[in-house]
């Protein structure tokens, strides 16, 4: 039978648990809050109509964002948010992907040092690369990095996608914009900077962890960094913006549950997404869904440059001097919240 992705996740967390797997506050706290989501150890509220004759009771969301069924309505606010922040420029996605002998410093006691590295790798690597004149010649960019942890089997895949507004401003703070709305900056000079900024940071954790066992040859291998151009950036905000909130695969995925294995749809990216079918054991499902749950604390969504909430004054100059339109005063404002209609018999 098919079954959603939280019923498969409370049919085999126990199996799972009985196993005594070591699990760090963070997994725990998610496992909880998908237990006990829409319960009644969450509370409740009771919706009735005016005349009192129809009463509806709900239990309240744990909001968590591991949680596969919470976070549509955040979602839905991150990309009106992000959308009302564009500037009149071309956009740009850019994805860094580790190499793969570099994911298990992710699963050490320096897990959230590991993930602050990756992101603070990326954004020196794109903002280093666009203050060149020779591509931008912006010393101030904008940069939104959203981290990824999977793949479409839900295996470890670390990487993150950045949205990238081939606009900045210069030295003497005058609005520049690439020349050219399918090229950015080029990918063998980013890949370089990407490593080189890794490495140089990471040798930092290392000071204070203590080293850690690398393979010496990755920091000669050709680092994952793809460049995307994506219009107005619309489609590029719309489609991240489905991942900010939500886990590593969705209930339309899952086809069918038994007694002992699950079995879902995937995508085989090398074979040109390809339709595929998987079938593990449910123990193994949660395994690899609670791999994905980051370290407490951890903001899996960060901007930087003018993108950053903090540089909104920059942002609306690159805004209004490349075409879009400055609202002021009351026009400026987010519009308020829908009240929840009255309910009606």
């Amino acid at each position: 039978m098919s079954a959603t992705v939280i019923e498969v996740l409370r049919r085999f967390l126990p199996d799972f648990l009985r196993k005594r797997p070591a699990l760090g506050k963070a997994r725990r706290r998610a496992i909880w809050a998908i237990t006990h989501c829409r319960t009644a150890m969450m509370g409740g509220h009771l919706d009735a109509c005016e005349q009192g004759c129809t009463r509806e009771f709900h239990f309240h969301s744990c909001n968590h964002r591991s949680c596969p069924q919470c976070g549509r309505q955040h979602t839905a606010e991150w990309v009106e948010r992000e959308l009302g922040k564009r500037v009149g420029a071309p956009y740009f996605m850019v994805t860094f992907t580790l190499p793969k002998e570099l994911r298990g410093l992710f699963f050490t006691a320096a897990a959230k040092e590991i993930y602050d590295v990756l992101f603070a790798s990326a954004a020196a690597a794109l903002s280093e690369t666009l203050t060149n004149p020779r591509w931008l010649g912006a010393v101030t960019s904008g940069i939104t990095a959203i981290l990824h942890t999977w793949n479409q089997r839900q295996l470890f895949h670390p990487h993150l996608h950045c949205i990238v507004p081939g606009a900045g401003l210069d030295a003497s703070g005058r609005v520049v914009t690439v020349k050219n709305a399918n090229f950015l900056v080029p990918q063998p000079v980013l890949r370089r900077a990407f490593g080189n900024a890794f490495r140089e940071r990471l040798a930092a954790v290392e000071a204070e962890h203590g080293p850690f066992q690398i393979d010496k040859s990755v920091w000669e291998k050709d680092w994952g960094v793809h460049l995307q151009a994506f219009g107005d950036g619309t489609r590029a905000i719309q489609y991240l913006g489905a991942y900010v909130c939500r886990g590593p695969i969705g209930d339309s995925r899952i086809i069918g549950i038994d007694n002992d294995n699950v079995s879902f749809r995937w995508k085989d990216r090398a074979n040109s997404d390809a339709p595929r079918v998987e079938s593990i054991s449910g123990v193994e499902f949660v395994t690899r869904y609670l791999r994905h749950v980051l370290p407490k604390g951890m903001r899996g969504v960060r901007q930087y440059g003018f993108r950053h909430p903090a540089a909104k004054a920059k942002r609306e100059k690159i805004a209004f001097l490349t075409g879009r339109p400055l609202l002021i005063g009351a026009a400026a404002l987010p519009p308020p919240k829908p009240e929840r209609p009255p309910k009606i018999c």
